[in-house]
């Protein structure tokens, strides 16, 4: 397939001058966008503990072996 670059120039051009255009016709914008906060972070809350989760996991596991997933390695 051929790119003609100047005619992917001229529709990129065209794109641009119609949105300034646009532009013009929105006007100034008036007032303060934004939102100002006292405290700029969270604090972190607890989690809970899954006891369960390494057994499920190991469980889910194709290979395992003393308490660890055994996984392929890959040689590139």
């Amino acid at each position: 397939m051929i790119v003609d670059s100047e005619k992917i120039k001229a529709q990129a051009k065209a794109i641009m001058d119609e949105f300034i255009k646009a532009l013009d016709k929105a006007g100034e914008i008036s007032g303060e966008a934004g939102l100002e906060r006292e405290e700029t972070t969270r604090a972190a809350k607890a989690k809970k503990g899954n006891g369960d989760f390494k057994e499920r996991m190991l469980k889910n596991a194709p290979r395992s072996s003393e308490g660890q997933i055994q996984a392929e390695r890959k040689s590139w």
